[in-house]
């Protein structure tokens, strides 16, 4: 905990020493945080295979929305 003659000194000291003081404490929090364990989980790659449909598609995109009734 601080030491409330520190919060004074704090208070009255410039606003460059006090965004400073923000600064290193910042730093030192973003250093103490520890990321969460989903994005520590193992990426796993992946194939992507092709294959042959025989005949090529044609879609015609605004004929499908007009069949859901999004047209």
């Amino acid at each position: 905990m601080l030491a409330q003659d520190m919060v004074e000194q704090l208070r009255h000291a410039p606003m460059t020493d006090r965004i400073q003081a923000i600064e290193v404490l910042l730093q030192s929090l973003k250093h103490d945080i520890v990321p969460p364990q989903s994005s520590m989980m193992p990426q796993h790659s992946f194939t992507v295979r092709t294959f042959n449909l025989g005949t090529d598609i044609a879609l015609d995109r605004e004929e499908m929305y007009a069949e859901r009734g999004n047209a």
